[in-house]
């Protein structure tokens, strides 16, 4: 749990970070094709982003991020995006940049001018519309760097590596605090369930990070379920991984169910898991506030009879901004899946933990089965 302690230690972070954002307004932004001229700090704001592309930054640093840009786009003449994501060694764009094919390779190159770990750089060109929330084949245009097709890299967040296939899955690595965050909830000897594992850096984090007896994946993604798989044969190889006390090393706790989860998860024995984690991906137009769909309820009836008495869950859900910091509706549902199954929970914490759109958030609600019904 984040305490004062976490908090101070985090302003000092944030001033020492707002420090070096001022000392780079001072350098001239080098136009693309130029030479390579500029002050030391470039040189290390550049090997800073490559060592701290799977870290989340602040609302605060954002914004001096896309002020920087914003003068990029002045001094370059080119449209340098507001901001952009970085997943392993490839950096990707939210929107085509404006202009024509020439004007966005060379906005590719100015970003992996900027950054020596990118080498590739994409831009997405469509809505994120299919189940598994992915690009698809056609998703992703390849702006710079050399071709590589499907785009495939891998991801490393807090020393623990992931294989993420851009074109065929979901991953976003502004969740990396809230990874670290799931796995520091984890006690000795838990066994945990992750649902909707994607490919599966949440069941890697807790595995390697924590003394869990067992982390149970299920995804019903063939691709993400292949990424697992090479993630898991990474993390035996990490001598660092596994810990101390375990009994197992840290892979060889980890076992991957691949198919539908309202299929898998009836089959599973009941009330044998102390923890649940279900980043549900969102089911277009059925979630949200104006959605339509059952907002999951259908996968909670699944999931809660598996959860042991005082077991948690943390589940993930979609919501406006007018619906924070509550989140009622979402509470509701909750509430309403676990009296449908004679169980009493208590909500332990709410939150959001990224933007999807426009005053569209993705929300946390971690709740605990305080009470079963009597046998």
């Amino acid at each position: 749990l984040v305490n004062e302690r976490h908090g101070r230690n985090w302003k000092k972070i944030e001033r020492f970070v707002d420090a070096m954002r001022g000392l780079e307004e001072d350098c001239p932004v080098d136009d693309v094709g130029g030479d390579d001229v500029g002050c030391d700090d470039d040189a290390a704001a550049a090997k800073t982003s490559g060592m701290m592309d799977s870290l989340t930054l602040t609302n605060e640093q954002q914004q001096q991020n896309e002020q920087g840009n914003k003068s990029a786009r002045v001094l370059s003449g080119l449209p340098i995006p507001r901001s952009y994501d970085v997943v392993g060694d490839v950096a990707i764009l939210n929107n085509l940049p404006e202009g024509d094919e020439e004007t966005q390779k060379k906005v590719g190159e100015w970003i992996m001018k900027k950054n020596k770990a990118i080498k590739i750089v994409v831009a997405r060109h469509c809505a994120l519309s299919t189940e598994d929330r992915s690009p698809g084949s056609s998703g992703l245009k390849q702006l710079a760097g050399h071709p590589r097709d499907p785009i495939v890299t891998s991801h490393y967040e807090y020393g623990i590596k992931c294989v993420v296939d851009m074109n065929h899955t979901f991953f976003s690595p502004r969740m990396a605090p809230e990874r670290l965050r799931l796995a520091q909830q984890v006690a000795r000897g838990e066994r945990v369930l992750v649902v909707f594992a994607g490919v599966g850096m949440d069941a890697l984090q807790i595995a390697a990070r924590t003394e869990a007896k067992e982390v149970l994946v299920i995804e019903r993604n063939a691709i993400a379920c292949e990424c697992i798989r090479r993630g898991k044969l990474m993390l035996s190889r990490n001598k660092t991984a596994p810990c101390p006390g375990s009994g197992k090393g840290a892979s060889e706790r980890m076992r991957i169910l691949e198919g539908d989860a309202l299929e898998l998860l009836p089959t599973l024995e009941k009330e044998s898991y102390d923890r649940i984690v279900a980043p549900r991906p969102k089911e277009g137009s059925l979630d949200g506030d104006l959605g339509t769909g059952d907002a999951g309820m259908s996968f909670l009836l699944a999931m809660l009879p598996l959860l042991k008495s005082k077991g948690e869950v943390h589940w993930y859900d979609f919501a406006a901004d007018h619906e924070l910091p509550n989140c009622d509706r979402t509470r509701k549902t909750l509430e309403s899946a676990c009296q449908s199954l004679g169980l009493e929970m208590e909500i332990i914490h709410v939150a959001r933990v990224g933007s999807i759109a426009k005053r569209q958030w993705r929300v946390c609600v971690d709740f605990r089965i305080v009470a079963k019904p009597a046998v």
